[in-house]
């Protein structure tokens, strides 16, 4: 195990039907790790959301991923420290929620590869947090977001069945749903790919630190 998966991800791709495919654009999924609540936080959000596919389906695809990943239950150490980071986070206002905290603690203290996480959110904070808690610069150029993640998929040639897997369920990611130009109803490559990189480069002027170049 190298890389941890945060349940935001986890929800997003299970619900586009690309979790495994969007997984391994960076990894193995034997090297996952994923928070032990993933299963009951994620499925539970599935069955509320209201997905236009059946979430029967999605909630099967989730399922067959998570039982082929590692399930990762923090130690006391690491809860410890995670508690430190969200302290730290809540002294420089940030947002830093109990999970990702967690998931960064596991990342250090288990010398790990790769965080990939959908909360920007998150990435920015612990990008801040490095000025007052070194222990996080570990993370440095370890965080990849969802964008990058799609964006690679892309260079398979795989742009119009990945805009039907986004479009199809708009409403689960604002930010991709724009990318892909789903309220037109119409995108070209070109355009994709330049709305995508234009949010992570975005999202890299707020975190130059800690996202994956």
């Amino acid at each position: 195990m190298d890389t941890l998966v945060d349940n935001d991800v986890l929800f997003k791709a299970a619900c586009y039907g690309f979790l495994r495919e969007l997984i391994a654009t960076v990894t193995l999924v034997e090297r996952v790790g994923v928070l032990g609540a993933a299963w009951f936080v994620i499925s539970k959000k599935i069955t509320k959301i209201g997905l236009k596919k059946n979430g029967e389906d999605v909630l099967r695809e989730l399922r067959d991923f998570l039982d082929e990943v590692e399930t990762v239950e923090p130690t006391e150490a690491e809860q410890s420290m995670a508690a430190e980071f969200e302290l730290a986070a809540q002294r420089l206002a940030v947002s830093l929620d109990p999970g990702e905290s967690q998931l960064c603690a596991v990342l250090i203290c288990r010398t790990m590869r790769l965080l990939i996480t959908g909360d920007k959110r998150a990435i920015v904070a612990i990008d801040r947090l490095i000025q007052v808690d070194q222990r996080l610069a570990y993370l440095s150029g370890q965080v990849w977001c969802i964008e990058q993640l799609v964006l690679i998929m892309l260079s398979d040639g795989k742009v119009a069945s990945v805009r039907k897997a986004i479009c199809d369920e708009s409403s689960v990611d604002i930010t991709l749903a724009i990318c892909f130009s789903c309220a037109s109803g119409k995108a070209n490559e070109g355009e994709v790919r330049a709305g995508l990189e234009s949010y992570i480069k975005d999202l890299r002027s707020k975190a130059p630190k800690v996202l994956a170049a």
